[in-house]
């Protein structure tokens, strides 16, 4: 008597194969969110402007500083060439500094920043900073 062995053939359906692209670039799509929320995250930095709280966000690709005001309203500075530090202006205001003394305000009668580094779980700083965040990456 001789035993005879087949090999099991095994078919994929190509709906499988297009449900698991999908799937996989779904979750290529939420890590690669991820990763640009985290990097957002290291640039932004968290300053007390006269009294109130500001979220001071660096774009080193840009050259670009975007800042969230207390009262939600975005500003968008923009680097220029300075002999004494960096300087982003958009005009209206600008944000000086070299180091860690820096100054913002209107052009012209700027005041000391007080900044350390963001970290989105801080008290109060919750779901508003972030998405202040996301929506000024998106930008």
């Amino acid at each position: 008597m001789k035993l005879s062995f087949v090999k099991p053939v095994i078919r994929v359906s190509p709906i499988l194969c297009v449900v698991t692209a999908l799937v996989l670039s779904g979750c290529d799509a939420y890590y690669q969110q991820k990763r640009d929320e985290e990097e957002a995250i290291k640039n932004t930095v968290d300053c007390t402007y006269q009294d109130e709280r500001l979220l001071v966000r660096f774009d080193r690709a840009r050259d670009e500083v975007r800042l969230l005001m207390p009262d939600g309203v975005r500003i968008y500075l923009y680097k220029m060439p300075s002999s004494r530090g960096v300087l982003y202006t958009n005009g209206d205001y600008e944000l000086l500094g070299k180091g860690t003394d820096v100054t913002f305000g209107p052009v012209g009668n700027t005041s000391k920043l007080t900044c350390k580094p963001y970290k989105p779980e801080d008290g109060d700083k919750r779901k508003e900073d972030r998405k202040g965040l996301r929506e000024n990456q998106a930008i």
